[in-house]
């Protein structure tokens, strides 16, 4: 197991310290930090809380929202940033 984690940095081709230094995938949307405060009701059962839709920073709604429902596990959005409402589940096509 040594000898792999060893070998780790030349298959990478760098060593695991500049591979730690390497920028975000996603650049965050500033670099101050955004503290939540209270947390948001759930939307979901309690048993299913790891379906809640995240909070948003409350200068991320109005383009959100706009933006509508992507998936049955999107949400609008109030004013705070708190998921508001899930979005409606597709309901089946009917080919004609």
């Amino acid at each position: 197991m040594r000898s792999l984690l060893a070998a780790l940095p030349l298959m990478l081709g760098a060593p695991v310290s500049a591979l730690a230094q390497q920028p975000l995938a996603v650049p965050p949307l500033s670099s101050a930090p955004w503290v939540p405060g209270a947390s948001c009701p759930l939307l979901v059962p309690l048993n299913d809380s790891v379906l809640q839709p995240l909070r948003i920073q409350p200068r991320q709604v109005p383009r959100k929202n706009a933006g509508g429902c992507l998936s049955a596990a999107d949400a609008l959005y109030s004013a705070d940033g708190c998921p508001l409402k899930l979005c409606p589940r597709a309901l089946p096509s009917l080919d004609l």
